[in-house]
């Protein structure tokens, strides 16, 4: 086998198994044990098990982990009542 033949097969798994966890995560959302919410500090896409939304996020309580670089340019600087809506 060669190394293209390896990476395919390796994409083509990894793709599948992306592919089965986000139909599992929509049959949980129809089901009401899962939901997609926005965050309602940063307004960030999080997960949730109520159909509300959340105080913080990952993203809110370790922005280092999130985001590296732009955490370490950007320190203590909030995005407030931005225009953007969803």
């Amino acid at each position: 086998m060669t190394i293209e033949e390896i990476f395919t097969i390796g994409l083509i798994a990894v793709l599948a198994t992306a592919a089965t966890a986000a139909i599992y995560i929509g049959l949980l959302n129809w089901m009401g044990a899962f939901y997609v919410v926005r965050c309602a500090g940063c307004r960030h896409l999080t997960f949730s098990s109520a159909n509300q939304s959340r105080e913080s996020c990952v993203h809110c309580r370790h922005p280092m982990l999130m985001h590296p670089i732009y955490s370490r340019h950007h320190s203590g600087v909030r995005v407030v009542n931005d225009r953007l809506h969803y």
